[in-house]
């Protein structure tokens, strides 16, 4: 198997586990504004352990290396994973985790920029099919009431501030160094963004609502960090080792398929033939990456 369709095997993998992710955010009752740290934290620990000794390669990184996992810890897990939480909680899974692929097409042109990319018509389709699919699937029903309406848009904001996050950190992590093995650098990047979190907690006093939490809730987002922070997380930085991020991206952007079937399933949530097109649009960009 050559490197580029392992790195999309192990991107599909980690699209997979994001797609059931959504459950134990959607369980908790905390928001997620405080539950990412206990993700966070799980995901650091369970990283730390499997690596083993090749954690001491952490200590040949330059301090360029170090500034830029401390940059995507901070854009990928503290900032973009919190107002992902926030977002799921405050409106429908099938519309919040959709939206947030609209990602693509930021993180194609900031790696081209970087010149980890070379820009091609084709992949800019492909990331234009799952760009206009997030969006359709991202609007609002018609049927929808005004407080319905009210918590859509308040999720879409926040849904919005993710999605920028994440192409940064995204981006970001394609440049980090090769020769760190996957699990290493992920417990490394998952650590930074438990710094910088611990940061923000202790100015803005939430660290008290942290340790309040249910135990309910801290079993909830211990589940999605070894879910989704651990397994999926290792998986997708392996992938971005062997791959580029608009192509490794343009693989995990599926998992809101996954997600929304969930929803509407699971959660009962509203289906509509404007959701089906949607997803064809998104598997229609992956089937167009497949010949770039």
């Amino acid at each position: 198997m050559s490197e580029q369709n392992l790195a999309y095997l192990l991107a599909g993998i980690s699209a997979l586990l994001w797609g059931f992710a959504v459950i134990p955010i959607k369980a908790a009752r905390t928001s997620g504004r405080l539950g990412v740290a206990v993700s966070m934290a799980t995901g650091t620990l369970v990283m730390a352990l499997l690596s083993g000794a090749s954690i001491s390669q952490l200590g040949t990184l330059t301090s360029r290396e170090l500034g830029l996992y401390l940059l995507v810890g901070a854009f990928q897990f503290a900032i973009g994973c919190m107002l992902y939480y926030m977002a799921i909680h405050r409106g429908s899974i099938s519309i919040a985790v959709p939206i947030t692929r609209v990602k693509i097409i930021l993180i194609l042109f900031m790696s081209v920029a970087l010149g980890m990319e070379i820009f091609r018509w084709s992949l800019l389709w492909a990331a234009m099919l799952v760009f206009m699919g997030g969006a359709l699937l991202g609007k609002p029903s018609s049927k929808a009431d005004t407080l319905e309406r009210g918590g859509h848009w308040r999720s879409i904001a926040l849904a919005i501030g993710a999605c920028i996050s994440w192409a940064i950190g995204e981006t970001l992590i394609g440049l980090l160094p090769d020769r760190i093995p996957p699990i290493t650098s992920n417990g490394m990047m998952l650590g930074c963004g438990l710094v910088v979190y611990a940061l923000y907690a202790a100015v803005s006093g939430a660290w008290r609502e942290v340790l309040a939490m249910p135990r309910h809730d801290v079993i909830c987002y211990m589940g999605h960090g070894l879910i989704s922070f651990s397994a999926a997380y290792a998986l997708f930085v392996w992938a971005m080792q062997l791959s580029t991020p608009p192509r490794v991206v343009t693989i995990t952007s599926t998992y809101p398929l996954i997600s929304a079937l969930i929803g509407w399933i699971a959660y009962k949530e509203r289906f509509s033939i404007r959701l089906v097109i949607g997803a064809i649009l998104i598997i229609g960009g992956v089937i167009v990456l497949q010949f770039v």
